[in-house]
C-alpha cells in the first residue's frame, strides 16, 4: 500500500469515529468491517498487482531505453542515469570530426577576407602614375629662354640659336647693307667671313682689310629682320684674346636707321684691347668706360635693357653700366661684327674668330 493510501484510510477511520454515536458504533462497526475488509482486501490485491505490473513495465522501459541509447553518438552525457554509462562508453573521436567540421569554415572565411584588401591596394596604385604624368610641366617651362639675371616678366620676341649650317637670311643680313656690303670699323664686310657651325655663329677677320658683319636690319638685307624700342636683348659670345688683351675691333651693338639721331648702344665693344660700353646720339659720344675682368676666350652673356630714356647693360647677369639716353626711343636693330683696330693686338683667321652661341630679344 502506498503512503497516500495509508493516509486516506486513517483519515476515513478518524472521521467515522467523530460522526458515529458510541451506542451505535459497535454494531455499525461490525456491519461495516466485513464489507470494508473485503474492499480493503480487494484494494490491497489490486494495488499489489498494479505495483508488480508497474515494476515490470519500468524494467521493460529501462531495457528499451538502454537498447535504444546504445550505438548513438549524438546524445550528450548526463541526460539520464541509465544512459550515462552508455554515453561514457561511446568513443570520444566521434566528437573530433564535428570539431574539425566546425573549424573548417574558419580558415575559409579568413582566406576570403584576406584577399579583400588587395584590390584596394591595386586601386590606389594608379595614383603615382597620375602623379607620374603631372611632373613634365616644369620641363616645358624651363625650355622657354629668359634673360640672364634681369628681373621682370618677359616675352621672347626674337631668338636665333645658330643650330643650322648657314645663316638664317630671314633674320639676318650677312654684311653691312647687302648686297653692296659696305665698310665698317675700317674693313669691308665680306659674307665669306660669316659661317654657322657646331651650334655657333662664327665671324672672322681674314686680313687687315676684310672683316665680317651681320645685322637684323630689314632695310639692310634681312628679309624679315628685327627692330625694337624698349626691351631686353642678349647674346652669349666668346671674344678672342691672349688673357690680358682682347683682339681686333669686335662688337655687339644696336643702332637705328638714322645715325646718330636714332642712337647707338655699344653693349660690348673692344677698344684698345679692353671691353668697354658706349653710347652715341645727336648729343655726342658718351663713353661709359671699361668693364673690369677677363672677357676673352670663354663664353659670357652680354645684355642691354633699353628703356624710353635710359639703358642698363648686364654682363653675365650683373648690371655693369647704366646711363641716360636721348634718341627718342627710336627703333633699333641688332649688329655683330669684327673690324681691324690700330690700338688692339691684331689676329687673323682662326685666332680672330668671334663665336656666338645665341642672340635673343624680349619685351
Amino acid at each position: 500500500m502506498s503512503a497516500s493510501q495509508d493516509q486516506s484510510c486513517a483519515k476515513a477511520r478518524h472521521d467515522a469515529k467523530k460522526s458515529t454515536p458510541p451506542t451505535q458504533s459497535r454494531s455499525l462497526l461490525k456491519r461495516a468491517i466485513r464489507p470494508l475488509n473485503l474492499t480493503l482486501t480487494a484494494a490491497l490485491v489490486a494495488a499489489s498487482m498494479g505495483i508488480m505490473a508497474f515494476g515490470q513495465a519500468s524494467s521493460q522501459t529501462d531495457l528499451s531505453l538502454a537498447s535504444s541509447t546504445s550505438g548513438k553518438s549524438d546524445q550528450a552525457p548526463g541526460q539520464n542515469k541509465d544512459s550515462a554509462p552508455i554515453a561514457t562508453a561511446t568513443p570520444t573521436p566521434t566528437a573530433d570530426p564535428t570539431a574539425t567540421t566546425t573549424a573548417a569554415p574558419a580558415p575559409t572565411a579568413t582566406a576570403t577576407t584576406t584577399p579583400t584588401p588587395a584590390p584596394t591596394a591595386t586601386t590606389t596604385a594608379p595614383a603615382p602614375t597620375t602623379t607620374a604624368t603631372a611632373t613634365s610641366a616644369p620641363l616645358a617651362s624651363t625650355s622657354t629662354p629668359v634673360p640672364t639675371g634681369v628681373p621682370g616678366t618677359w616675352s621672347l620676341k626674337f631668338d636665333d640659336e645658330f643650330n643650322g649650317t648657314a645663316l638664317d637670311g630671314a633674320k639676318w643680313s650677312n654684311c653691312w647693307f647687302s648686297p653692296t656690303c659696305g665698310t665698317m670699323n675700317k674693313v669691308t664686310t665680306s659674307p665669306a667671313n660669316v659661317s654657322v657651325s657646331g651650334g655657333n655663329l662664327v665671324l672672322n677677320l681674314s686680313s687687315s682689310t676684310s672683316g665680317s658683319l651681320i645685322s637684323t636690319n630689314p632695310n639692310g638685307g634681312a628679309s624679315t629682320g628685327y627692330q625694337f624700342t624698349t626691351g631686353y636683348v642678349e647674346a652669349r659670345i666668346k671674344f678672342p684674346g691672349d688673357g690680358t688683351n682682347l683682339y681686333n675691333w669686335p662688337a655687339f651693338w644696336t643702332t637705328g636707321q638714322s645715325w646718330p639721331a636714332n642712337g647707338e648702344n655699344d653693349i660690348a665693344e673692344v677698344l684698345s684691347g679692353k671691353m668697354t660700353v658706349n653710347y652715341h646720339s645727336s648729343s655726342g659720344s658718351h663713353n661709359q668706360g671699361t668693364v673690369a675682368g677677363d672677357w676673352g676666350n670663354s663664353f659670357h652673356t652680354f645684355g642691354l635693357d633699353r628703356k624710353a630714356t635710359s639703358a642698363d647693360v648686364y654682363f653675365d647677369g650683373v648690371k655693369v653700366k647704366s646711363y641716360a639716353t636721348d634718341d627718342g626711343n627710336a627703333p633699333q636693330y641688332l649688329v655683330l661684327n669684327v673690324g681691324a683696330s690700330g690700338s688692339s693686338p691684331a689676329a687673323y683667321g682662326t685666332a680672330s674668330q668671334v663665336q656666338v652661341d645665341y642672340v635673343r630679344a624680349w619685351q
